[in-house]
């Protein structure tokens, strides 16, 4: 049986406290595999992330067994960029995108080079989420031939959140004539759990906005308007269920999008459409309450857990589009490159221009 190299590779940003029960872990269960790498990129991680693998990991830099790659530039987690960042760093014949929180359990990799001699034409993956969001924390796991991910251009970065980027490149995976392995074995699935805020708590979206706002349209629907920093706003309809559902079913109405620019005037917001016309305009009636001209009251969402918990379903909507668009157009992604940027290789002062 061929003994094809396979990297492992992971990308971290403010999640070390996951990695630091993992990582270690992963690469002792996978002692008896070679040739084996893992990839580690720090992606901007605000935590303690690089002192810590200084100050640990030393000994699996030194064997090869781990590389470490940091990348200091990114001021928010944009995971499908991670992601081909890291897989376009690896050395591996059989590239394996591995998350922070995740185990790989004890011989995966010998798992995984065993799979892929039996099925040439195969990529792995987990079943979908089933009941109970069984499955959901190890979704991100992926693994690909290195020339596979190539030639599909990597991870689409136009999914900026959380959500989706997995499933569109599994379907692209399809498309180019790949057949689906699932992962069924539960010792190679599991992972560490957490709240679903962890997810995107260092995304684009959360970063950038700047207050969400709900009014009551319909009866069944709600209207939300998010500012961001930027004085660009996002309007959105949404089943007025979808502010207190935590499931991943919860459902953004498919093309009730809008979004356009906004000013600060006279304690007013005025929202102007993409073509400059005026849209509405909010006047503050109170604390944390806004009537509009046509008297609708809106709301200003003062609670953390109703703010996730929609940034999570509006970025699941918005990478699902993505996903829709692929599919029906097989179109190229990533025309002007993919995991580009620069990093620094095991604490060497030298970067790296990934072009």
């Amino acid at each position: 049986m061929l003994q094809h190299k396979i990297s492992c590779c992971t990308v971290c940003m403010n999640r070390t406290m996951h990695l630091k029960e993992t990582l270690q872990r992963n690469i002792q269960d996978n002692a008896g595999y070679s040739p084996l790498e893992f990839v580690l990129l720090n992606y901007g991680s605000a935590d303690d992330l690089h002192e810590w693998v200084q100050n640990t990991l030393g000994s699996y830099i030194a064997s090869g067994r781990l590389v470490y790659f940091y990348n200091p530039e990114p001021t928010y987690f944009h995971m499908s960029h991670a992601k081909n960042m890291a897989f376009r760093l690896a050395s591996g014949d059989i590239l394996c995108s591995v998350d922070a929180d995740n185990y790989t359990g004890a011989g995966f990799t010998a798992y995984v080079n065993r799979t892929f001699n039996e099925e040439p034409a195969g990529f792995l993956s987990p079943a979908g989420i089933g009941p109970g969001k069984k499955w959901w924390d190890v979704q991100g796991r992926i693994c690909v031939w290195n020339e596979d991910f190539h030639t599909l251009r990597g991870y689409d970065e136009r999914v900026m959140d959380y959500g989706y980027e997995d499933q569109d490149f599994k379907g692209r995976l399809i498309a180019l004539g790949r057949k689906k392995i699932i992962i069924r074995d539960p010792v190679y699935l599991q992972a560490i759990h957490h709240d679903d805020a962890l997810r995107i708590a260092s995304g684009f979206s959360t970063s950038k906005i700047k207050d969400l706002l709900v009014g009551h349209y319909y009866e069944q629907t709600s209207e939300v308007i998010c500012l961001r920093h930027d004085f660009t706003f996002e309007r959105f309809f949404v089943d007025r269920d979808l502010l207190h559902y935590e499931s991943t079913q919860a459902d953004l109405h498919p093309k009730r999008r809008y979004a356009g620019t906004y000013q600060l005037s006279d304690n007013n917001i005025r929202l102007y459409r993409e073509n400059g016309a005026a849209y509405l305009q909010l006047t503050p009636q109170g604390k944390d309450i806004l009537l509009t001209k046509d008297n609708r009251l809106f709301h200003r969402v003062t609670s953390p857990a109703l703010l996730n918990n929609f940034l999570l379903q509006r970025a699941i909507y918005l990478g699902r589009q993505v996903f829709f668009r692929n599919r029906k157009q097989h179109a190229g992604v990533n025309p002007e490159g993919y995991g580009r940027g620069k990093v620094y290789r095991n604490f060497s002062g030298e970067a790296l221009l990934l072009p």
